[in-house]
């Protein structure tokens, strides 16, 4: 049993072997994907962790043998220890992303077992695709990193999707290969070649030529002006000089009768296919070709004539998909004209090239808007991280002994001795200069990781966000209230306030990243939950890009601002500053056209199907 859905004109089909899903290409041309299984899946996902495994053991065998062996400067070290960081951080989380956005869907463990990620409807999958699929991978993997919790969505899912691919809309297909072609073998038996009329036109013909022997010739002359009307006058012209048209009609009828013959049934549909592939053989080995030029750069980078040709050995690569499918060719001979077929439709809506300049619109127009258009998002998220800490602040400040139901050891410790390092005119904590690359780097990868872990915790119906912005609600409550309870707050607030500013309004943006993806599933609107979820996706995951950028700023801040020894009063008027800017740049950055204006998602993340 089938289905068909209203938007993108998908057809999920079982067939006898494995699961498929027939999407119809805007030229109206169906085509097949073979979804991928759960064990080709895993092998895959064994094989990359594998593949990731050796570059984190290669990057600690690195860093063993420099320590070691090379005696660096105290500062050279710190700057390759904070590099290290930065290279695991982005290794760890831009792995999945970096070969399924810029690899055409295929990690090395998916090119290894054959399958691909592609978006619903067959189209490329874009990089915020793969950002999507993969942000919410860390909630596939529980608990803990058995995968159970992905596993079990997709055992439970038509389409074998886990809550990464509903977010993202996309499903893993399996890839096809090049198979030897049965029709090959009867090449020689379609020596006539193919029909020129199809079976409506060559009904009238045969009807005209059967009765024409009990008409007047005059009668015959009147009809076949009309029959060669509808038979087409190209065809009429391919008939020899100086034949009256009733000749041509039964020359004609001649010709394409010994097209049609062949056998019966399925022989003479196979004798058909043969004749195609023996007629368009060379055209779809020169499309083949303009495809894997194309590939590389895109259609963009070939010359306007091979543009011009490749378009029209696309349309001429689907019409004959379509006869193929009409003469029941063989299953080999019609993947492969859907293989060629996808190929051209994936170059055909392939996302647009990035450049920097639209990463600099986004960022001054797009990022900004963005953030204004969910502002009612971004206040709920920001009341889920502010409450909590003014109840956890109002807690300690009555009763001190509620701190250590919600901080940890290091930092009830931290606390107790502020007041002898105010005393001695130490700040809230030491960093020597040498390493404050390392300790801005740690923090940086920290907050992004936090940022990102509330954007995959949506998919969960923001439950997962709302435990992240709580539960660091609590602890900067508490933390605050305890030093003030000590008589020391001006140590702690001296040294969040300049990167906090940053860092908070930063952390209520990703969770209104969360929030608004979970809204998808608890108030999909008109919108169906998975299509609500996906559409909300997109928004969140360019607000995450923007909070990610944000979280840089801050890192490098709170690593070489907050913990020096610089003047109280610079590193307040520092977290002025930044406030006043951040105001600025969120609220009056982009205005100019804002109804009219660019698209709020992060550079080369659209897709040609988006709404």
């Amino acid at each position: 049993m089938s289905t068909r859905e209203a938007s993108g004109g998908v057809l999920d089909g079982w067939g006898t072997g494995a699961r498929t899903v027939e999407v119809e290409t805007p030229e109206q041309v169906e085509l097949a994907f073979e979804l991928a299984d759960l064990g080709s899946r895993f092998q895959a996902l064994v094989a990359d962790a594998v593949i990731l495994g050796v570059l984190f053991l290669g990057l600690w065998a690195v860093s063993l043998w420099v320590s070691t062996f090379v005696d660096l400067p105290d500062l050279a070290g710190s700057v390759g220890v904070a590099v290290l960081g930065m290279v695991v951080f982005v290794v760890q989380w831009g792995y999945f992303v970096y070969f399924e956005g810029f690899r055409r869907g295929r990690t090395p463990g998916k090119r290894w077992t054959g399958i691909r990620v592609v978006h619903d409807g067959g189209y490329p999958l874009t990089l915020r695709g793969a950002a999507i699929r993969n942000l919410v991978r860390i909630v596939d993997v529980q608990p803990g990193v058995t995968c159970v919790l992905g596993g079990a969505v997709m055992m439970l899912n038509a389409r074998t999707k886990r809550l990464g691919d509903l977010a993202a809309d996309t499903i893993v297909i399996r890839e096809r290969t090049h198979t030897d072609l049965p029709e090959a073998a009867l090449a020689g038996r379609a020596a006539t070649g193919l029909p020129r009329l199809d079976d409506a036109r060559f009904k009238a013909l045969d009807r005209f030529v059967a009765r024409r022997g009990e008409l007047t010739p005059a009668v015959q002359a009147r009809l076949a002006i009309g029959v060669a009307r509808a038979v087409g006058e190209d065809r009429m012209a391919e008939a020899p000089e100086g034949l009256s048209q009733v000749q041509k009609l039964v020359h004609l009828h001649e010709q394409e009768r010994e097209r049609r013959a062949g056998g019966a049934g399925s022989e003479r549909a196979s004798i058909l296919a043969a004749a195609l592939l023996r007629e368009r053989s060379a055209a779809w080995k020169e499309y083949e070709d303009l495809v894997a030029r194309a590939r590389k750069r895109g259609l963009s980078a070939l010359p306007d004539t091979d543009v011009s040709r490749f378009a029209t050995l696309y349309r001429l690569v689907s019409a004959d998909l379509a006869r193929v499918r009409t003469y029941r060719g063989s299953g080999e001979l019609t993947y492969s004209l859907e293989r060629l077929v996808t190929e051209g439709h994936n170059l055909f809506y392939r996302p647009g090239a990035r450049s920097w300049r639209a990463l600099w619109t986004w960022l001054s127009v797009g990022f900004p808007r963005l953030v204004r258009a969910r502002r009612l998002v971004v206040a709920a998220a920001a009341g889920a991280l502010f409450l909590p800490a003014v109840a956890s602040y109002t807690a300690v400040r009555l009763d001190p002994a509620v701190a250590r139901q919600i901080l940890p050891a290091g930092m009830i410790i931290r606390a107790e001795n502020a007041p002898t390092r105010l005393r001695s005119g130490q700040g809230y904590i030491d960093v020597p200069g040498v390493l404050m690359p390392t300790m801005s780097s740690r923090i940086m990868t920290n907050n992004v990781q936090v940022t990102l872990l509330a954007f995959a915790g949506g998919v969960l119906a923001g439950l997962g966000t709302l435990v992240i912005l709580v539960f660091n609600g609590l602890y900067l409550g508490a933390m605050l209230a305890l030093y003030d309870s000590y008589g020391v707050g001006r140590l702690i607030w001296t040294f969040v306030a300049p990167h906090g500013v940053v860092e908070l309004a930063s952390i209520c943006i990703a969770g209104s990243a969360g929030l608004w993806l979970g809204s998808g599933l608890l108030f999909p609107g008109r919108l169906s939950r998975a299509a609500a979820l996906a559409e909300r996706a997109r928004d969140g995951v360019s607000l995450l890009a923007g909070t990610t950028l944000l979280l840089v700023l801050a890192g490098s801040i709170e690593g070489f601002v907050s913990p020096s020894d610089t003047p109280e009063v610079f590193r307040l008027g520092t977290a002025a500053g930044v406030a006043v800017a951040l105001t600025a740049y969120v609220v009056l950055s982009g205005r100019k056209g804002e109804k009219e204006g660019p698209t709020t998602e992060a550079p080369g993340t659209s897709r040609p199907d988006s709404d």
